[in-house]
């Protein structure tokens, strides 16, 4: 297996990109063009999985919008982001309730009605790799507003009750991380290597109907020395990346 280098990749700068990978890119140049110009050649997913091998190595920058409470953020600087599921919701109630940030009870209700175990959100850990704000407020804005990541806060950001409890803990932030291509969304970056092919063709010279705003999820743990930074609320560093300084519900 190819060994991370930790190189980043900055994707909205195809000029900087590693030798290796701009070869590739080079050589599949009119098959990847296909894909916005079409018709789609029929040599495409060879030259797609020729961009997913030359990009094994490396790595981009991503952000998670979360809401997070002071120990939560120190924990993740600390040892990094653990992937969804049943066991850390529970564990992350159980310490707003040690913290005396929830009562029991309610803790009690967030642990018996939560989307943690759905199949598009068990086992993954989501990221964007563009700066947030482009979401927008209808993008991010309840991330950020309600604490428990939307798998909690799906089920309760209504409720009359738990809405105000859950808007009341912790702070909006945002995880700035280097995400290894290779770890992403089980099939070793494919989704970035679309990406990748489609700005790289954009930078030769052709026009793309396609968003080229990607996002992907891990499966795996993402230690502590993945973690660049994590910005809180009000910070000028997090007002920037989230854009919200002039959002319709102020945070």
């Amino acid at each position: 297996m190819t060994s991370l280098t930790r190189e980043i990749i900055d994707l909205d700068q195809p000029d900087t990109w590693p030798s290796d990978l701009l070869s590739v890119l080079t050589a599949h140049h009119g098959t990847l063009r296909s894909h916005e110009v079409g018709p789609l050649s029929n040599r495409f997913d060879a030259a797609l999985y020729s961009v997913v091998e030359a990009l094994q190595p490396y790595s981009v920058v991503g952000w998670h919008c979360t809401r997070l409470a002071d120990h939560e953020v120190e924990d993740i600087k600390a040892n990094g982001m653990t992937l969804l599921d049943i066991d850390l919701v529970s564990r992350r109630i159980g310490a707003a309730v040690r913290a005396g940030l929830l009562s029991s009870d309610h803790g009690d209700r967030l642990a018996r009605t939560n989307q943690a175990a759905e199949r598009y959100r068990a086992g993954m850990l989501w990221f964007c790799f563009f700066r947030p704000a482009i979401a927008g407020e209808g993008g991010i804005g309840d991330l950020l507003r309600f604490w428990g990541g939307e798998a909690v806060y799906n089920s309760h950001d209504r409720d009359p009750e738990m809405g105000p409890i859950i808007a009341a803990i912790g702070k909006p932030a945002i995880v700035e991380a280097e995400i290894p291509i290779a770890w992403c969304g089980g099939n070793r970056g494919l989704r970035l290597a679309m990406n990748i092919g489609q700005r790289f063709v954009v930078a030769q010279g052709t026009p793309s109907r396609n968003s080229s705003h990607a996002e992907d999820n891990i499966k795996q743990h993402l230690p502590g020395e993945f973690i660049r930074q994590v910005h809180v609320h009000p910070s000028p560093e997090f007002v920037r990346l989230a854009g919200c300084a002039d959002w319709y519900r102020p945070l």
